[in-house]
């Protein structure tokens, strides 16, 4: 039998991955966005929006481990977050390792895209059936308008920040952040690739630096996104970022405290890479 392909189709990049696939198990529309899961013989079942992967069951938490854990550990005492988007449930499954949490909201738009991993990927999804667990179908930038001095972390896990996601990039909406954290708030967002978005990440970054005191810039590998390098941008209102505030005790894969610090950007470079000294 001859090999069957999917080959995604990110605007976003100027490469394409392409995944041999065994078997496609859902495939439908929503209101906002084209839904598939793929079964592959490799990296497991794929999440596919509007032709883009967005997690796979190999990797995902190489994603989802520093997306999360960085900001929750840099903070002494997070008690309540918000996640905004993340409806395949990876991010919220790592906040809620944390016995401090109390409330964690979740925001995501796509009630369908939250069905279908509950259905295909219950080693993210589980983290639904937390008591501590609230799920919002709802436009998160409109949702944090109306918060204030609410939670300690905050967590972006959009799709790509293009299209109708950019307004979750934009100085109005980190404005919006900022208040509606408390005093010692911390804040995240994934901000694509350094190799081909670059441009986007610099301006991310500064747009932040007008808002909150502390901003900075920390990675991980990806393997399954465009550019692999990827980055993920933190600003935080009082507390430093580089150094985990208290004891790594949960159970994670790769993230630690030495993990936690290696993430960052060196500071000379990262100077250099927000003043457009650095370029590929």
């Amino acid at each position: 039998m001859k090999d069957v392909f999917f080959i995604e189709r990110d605007p976003y990049a100027p490469v394409r991955h392409c995944y041999t696939v065994s078997k496609v198990l859902y495939e439908s529309k929503s209101e906002y966005q084209e839904i598939m899961v793929l079964e592959t013989p490799e990296f497991g079942k794929l999440l596919v929006l509007d032709g883009v992967v967005q997690l796979d069951e190999k990797y995902e938490f190489m994603y989802h481990e520093f997306l999360a854990q960085v900001p929750m550990h840099a903070h002494p005492n997070p008690e309540t977050v918000l996640i905004i988007g993340g409806g395949d449930g990876g991010t919220l499954r790592e906040v809620l390792k944390h016995d401090c949490v109390k409330r964690a909201v979740l925001v995501d738009i796509d009630k369908e895209v939250i069905e279908v991993s509950k259905r295909f990927f219950p080693t993210l999804s589980s983290s639904f059936e937390d008591p501590r667990a609230i799920v919002i179908n709802e436009d998160g930038y409109k949702y944090v308008q109306d918060c204030e001095s609410e939670f300690d972390v905050i967590i972006v896990d959009s799709t790509d920040p293009v299209g109708f996601a950019h307004v979750l990039t934009t100085e109005e909406f980190f404005r919006f952040v900022h208040r509606a954290l408390k005093e010692d708030g911390i804040f995240t967002a994934q901000t694509e690739s350094i190799h081909y978005h670059l441009d986007m990440v610099v301006k991310i970054q500064k747009s932040l630096r007008k808002v909150f005191p502390i901003v900075d810039l920390f990675t991980s590998v990806v393997p399954i996104y465009a550019g692999y390098w990827w980055t993920y941008s933190i600003a935080s209102k009082k507390h430093p970022v580089r150094q985990p505030a208290r004891e790594v005790k949960v159970q994670t894969k790769i993230y630690s405290e030495e993990m936690h610090r290696y993430a960052f950007l060196p500071e000379g470079f990262y100077g250099r890479l927000i003043e457009g000294e650095f370029r590929l």
